[in-house]
């Protein structure tokens, strides 16, 4: 797929950050082809994406968000995202599919200006639910 995913931290976990290490521990970096900040991920020859981290100005050991360049079909990328979902106050949006969140962030205090522009969040249960949504 050609296109950008984005997953961004709001409220309290905007604040805090998510622990940089626990979100790299997620996926299969290959070191070789990465830098700090850009992840190369490689799950087999046929699946392959990569990850801009951007951390937090005053920690660069917490993550405020990131995005995932030409996302993979492989599951484990998608069980991955669904994990980062559930880490805290976290969604996950493109430029062309909706705003998507999890139970544990419920919709609540998802910023107004977020809402105005991308609509009303749906809820995913798991990695498959989140790959059809942004596939759909």
């Amino acid at each position: 797929m050609s296109f950008e995913l984005y997953l961004q931290c709001f409220g309290e976990t905007e604040r805090l950050g998510l622990p940089r290490e626990s979100i790299r521990a997620l996926f299969p970096v290959d070191e070789a082809s990465s830098e700090p900040d850009y992840w190369r991920l490689r799950y087999d020859s046929q699946n392959s994406c990569d990850i801009g981290v951007h951390t937090l100005a005053t920690d660069v050991t917490k993550v405020a968000d990131f995005y995932v360049e030409r996302p993979c079909r492989d599951i484990r990328l998608w069980d991955s995202l669904f994990t980062v979902l559930n880490m805290g106050s976290v969604v996950l949006f493109s430029p062309e599919g909706p705003l998507i969140i999890s139970k544990a962030t419920s919709g609540t205090g998802i910023p107004e200006e977020m809402l105005n522009s991308l609509g009303t969040p749906v809820q995913v249960h798991s990695g498959e639910e989140l790959r059809r949504i942004v596939e759909a």
